[in-house]
């Protein structure tokens, strides 16, 4: 009887140092924090004309008496993976969100973007991929029962170096937009035709570089030929140039050097007193956990 009673709790030590040799040669999930973009303000200064009411018409008179800000926001979700799954923007009259749009974002099993509605799901874009890089997309707008498909050829560095835009119906001949980029692969130069848009960077992180395609809400941020393309901006545009005007962008920034605000200015070239937009934008992040 003794024996039998000996044996017992070594055999318990046993099953018990077996199941935690089993439990411990499995790796413990790694957990990963996410900065992500929670929310974006922006703020647009628009200039109020001063009017002289003739024959029962406002006619403007061309002196900028005030100035009317309209605020936009924009509010991003993201899946457990840390991709973006959806966008809803709208404006903030009085205090409360009103014209209210909402961009859906299709990820598939594979984390790969391969659809984007908008709104009422009355425009669409569809990606289509060729060994996981972007080959083509189409976007369609049933609006006005028209679609514009575009083709990327891809450069060297594996980015895309031209991209051709066909519209359905076709009104006029295909566009071919170029793209050129500087030692840290930040666009550095778009040319459509005769016109050439030069862009100028900081040393700090774009807001959105953690994405795995290029993403912005304003043109004034990035290269929006590029929006869902394999391009990743790495970091923010401060000076924006072509033939007409200039853009300069000043940021602040956080201890992680991410942009916290940014004051946007476009001048015309040829009187540089003259504002034609002024933008304001405010970036607020947060972080996912990630389990890889």
């Amino acid at each position: 009887m003794k024996k039998t009673l000996l044996l017992t709790p070594l055999l318990l030590l046993m099953v018990s140092w077996n199941s935690y040799s089993a439990s411990s040669s499995i790796p413990p999930a790694q957990i990963k924090k996410l900065t992500v973009v929670s929310q974006i303000v922006e703020k647009n200064y628009v200039p109020t004309e001063e009017t002289t009411l003739v024959d029962d018409v406002n006619v403007a008179t061309g002196k900028n008496t005030s100035t009317e800000i309209s605020i936009t926001k924009y509010d991003f979700t993201y899946n457990t993976v840390g991709q973006m799954t959806a966008v809803k923007s709208y404006l903030v009259e009085n205090g409360e969100p009103t014209s209210t749009f909402i961009t859906t974002l299709d990820i598939d099993g594979n984390n790969q973007l391969n659809k984007v509605l908008f709104g009422e799901n009355k425009m669409s874009l569809d990606l289509t991929y060729d060994n996981n890089r972007l080959k083509s997309t189409e976007f369609k707008d049933l609006y006005y029962d028209e679609s514009r498909v575009t083709t990327i050829t891809y450069n060297k560095l594996d980015l895309p170096g031209e991209i051709e835009t066909v519209s359905q119906p076709q009104y006029s001949d295909p566009e071919v937009t170029k793209f050129i980029f500087d030692p840290n692969n930040n666009v550095k130069i778009v040319a459509l035709d005769s016109n050439k848009t030069n862009y100028t960077y900081d040393s700090k992180k774009y807001p959105f570089a953690f994405l795995p395609y290029s993403f912005n809400v304003s043109n004034y941020l990035s290269a929006s030929e590029l929006t869902y393309t394999n391009y990743v901006q790495q970091n923010n545009v401060i000076k924006i140039a072509d033939s007409n005007f200039i853009t300069t962008i000043d940021y602040t920034y956080n201890n992680q050097n991410l942009p916290l605000t940014a004051k946007v200015k476009t001048v015309d070239k040829s009187n540089p007193t003259d504002i034609v937009s002024q933008y304001d934008y405010e970036f607020i992040y947060k972080d996912l956990e990630i389990t890889e």
